[in-house]
């Protein structure tokens, strides 16, 4: 029978100096790593003449013949269980020539020596505790190491200064000794300003896993709540890995879908021990799945059915003594019927005028099942114009002028809402080049010149296009195109007479009477019955 087995070939040794340079951080991650691995709690680095100096306090190196040994290493088999090590070592420094002291022995890499080419160990009169690497690299700045260095236990200065050390997780994260970890749960501005430095993604990268010094990042989202787990590995047997050789993201196999689940129990455990949350109803029963009984979420509502930005419709106003039970959701097979009804339900809560408050609220459907969520609802709704006066296609829709208004809801717990309004809408079919297409009219009584605003009126016409010039230029045309609606409605002519005036009150003339000829000449009688004549200036003929 054939049969074949798995080899490391010399030709993959042949280009190491290729495959383990990598970066300036996977090379400080990598010896920092090896020092604490070694049992050494303090590491000195210096830099001078290109040259950089690790030198750390560890047991040092028993057999240098390791060294070059790629994939093999001298740790126990108790830090093989708890951590996987690459067995990359020194390999991470190639093709560099590196100088290795340890105890009474030396030895000097360089070239081929990285490839398989014999390299001899000097024996030396000086005992160096601990190990120390001298080799050629970019200058191993205080910046950089600190970031690699603060999570890792050991003690680590660069040229002389110290670099911060801080415990991955409180003494609050629970141990899961089946994953070999402890997982802290935090919310984002409860981060310590080191955890945020791994984080690339601000909304992402929400579960930062310490590997004794080196953090990795991925994104779980067991919850909507956005929540930042805190996975630190323990020095017990983990079946949690890290992926070769870069070793920068997890391993995705069956520990990896078992922390996640996990994750996901820890999340709800820290929103049952908080007591209060704003989960979705879905949510409430899955923790109860998971065997975690938490209360009903918070009630989770917005006062009024619109919403925009930056144009917003007119407020709708919830008395702060109004309890949500009284107020009303709008049913969703109105809503479905009529595109119509959110709007003027929201107009007519805003607008209307009642003996006890009429207050709509927005709550999403995510929430259906928690017992406050179980409202009244508005079931029907109409709208009452009376006699047009005045139409002007406005901006993106029609403003319509009618002499009267009124808005009447019916709710399913036997009610009746009904008011004069100043604004609603209406929409209608506008026939066109074979085809019909939906328009709406947005109906204004005359006293909505003066009751509303006019991004209140703007905000159901169109509103501000983030295509178009600035919001304040768009408004300014907007409301120009208001006024002239607004005088039109007034009589003829008023548009006109409205804009001269204006003119004559920017200039402040003391004016009694102004009269104005098509060939420019304009004739002006001051109040003190002083008059003045003004004419076009004369064209010269002159070429």
């Amino acid at each position: 029978m054939e049969v074949i087995q798995a080899t490391v070939n010399r030709k993959l040794l042949s280009k190491a100096q290729r495959l383990f340079t990598g970066t300036l951080c996977g090379r400080i991650i990598e010896i920092l790593q090896n020092a604490r691995r070694g049992g050494a709690t303090e590491v000195h680095i210096t830099n001078c003449d290109g040259q950089v100096t690790v030198r750390d306090n560890g047991r040092g190196i028993a057999d240098f013949a390791v060294l070059l040994d790629l994939g093999q290493s001298d740790w126990d088999q108790a830090l093989e269980e708890a951590e996987d090590p690459a067995g990359v070592g020194v390999f991470c420094l190639a093709p560099r020539q590196v100088c290795i002291r340890s105890g009474h022995k030396q030895v000097v890499i360089a070239g081929k020596g990285w490839t398989g080419e014999p390299v001899q160990v000097l024996t030396t009169e000086q005992c160096v505790t601990g190990t120390t690497l001298v080799f050629p690299d970019e200058p191993w700045t205080f910046e950089t190491v600190h970031k690699h260095a603060v999570f890792t236990g050991l003690t680590v200065e660069v040229d002389g200064r110290q670099c911060d050390r801080e415990p991955f997780v409180s003494e609050s994260a629970v141990l899961h000794p089946e994953l070999g970890c402890h997982i802290e749960v935090r919310q984002r501005d409860s981060l310590r300003p080191w955890h945020t430095r791994w984080k690339d993604r601000y909304y992402a990268d929400n579960v930062l896993v310490n590997f004794h010094g080196q953090v990795v990042a991925f994104t779980c989202t067991p919850v909507s709540e956005h929540l930042h787990f805190l996975v630190d590995l323990t020095s017990e047997p983990t079946p949690i890995g890290l992926m070769l050789p870069a070793r920068t993201c997890l391993v995705e196999n069956e520990a990896f879908e078992l922390l996640k689940v996990v994750i996901e129990k820890e999340a709800y455990r820290y929103i049952q021990k908080r007591g209060s949350h704003q989960l979705t109803f879905g949510e409430y029963c899955r923790a109860r799945e998971l065997g975690i009984s938490l209360p009903e979420a918070e009630p989770t509502f917005e006062v009024g059915l619109l919403t925009g930005e930056p144009v917003e419709p007119v407020a709708v106003k919830r008395p702060a003594d109004w309890p949500l039970e009284r107020c009303y959701r709008l049913a969703p097979d109105c809503l479905a019927a009529d595109d119509d009804s959110e709007t003027n339900v929201h107009l007519l809560s805003a607008l209307g005028r009642f003996e006890e408050p009429f207050v709509v609220v927005e709550i999403s459907s995510a929430y259906d099942g928690y017992r406050w969520a179980k409202l009244p609802t508005v079931k029907r709704v109409e709208v009452t114009a009376g006699k047009e006066l005045a139409r002007d296609c406005l901006w993106a829709e029609s403003l319509v002028a009618v002499e009267s208004l009124r808005i009447t809801a019916q709710t399913s717990d036997g009610r009746t809402f009904s008011s004069a309004v100043t604004m609603a809408v209406r929409n209608h079919v506008r026939p066109g080049n074979g085809h019909t297409w939906i328009g709406t009219d947005v109906l204004v009584t005359p006293q909505a010149r003066e009751q509303l605003r006019s991004t209140d009126l703007w905000f159901h016409l169109g509103g501000w296009s983030d295509e178009g010039d600035t919001y304040e230029t768009q408004r300014r045309d907007f409301q120009e195109e208001l006024d002239r609606f607004w005088s039109n409605l007034d009589g003829p002519g008023q548009y006109l007479r409205c804009r001269l005036l204006d003119c004559l009150r920017d200039l402040q003339i003391d004016w009694q009477r102004i009269s104005m000829e098509s060939n420019g000449k304009v004739w002006i009688t001051h109040q003190d019955g002083t008059a003045e004549m003004f004419q076009p200036p004369e064209v010269s003929s002159d070429p």
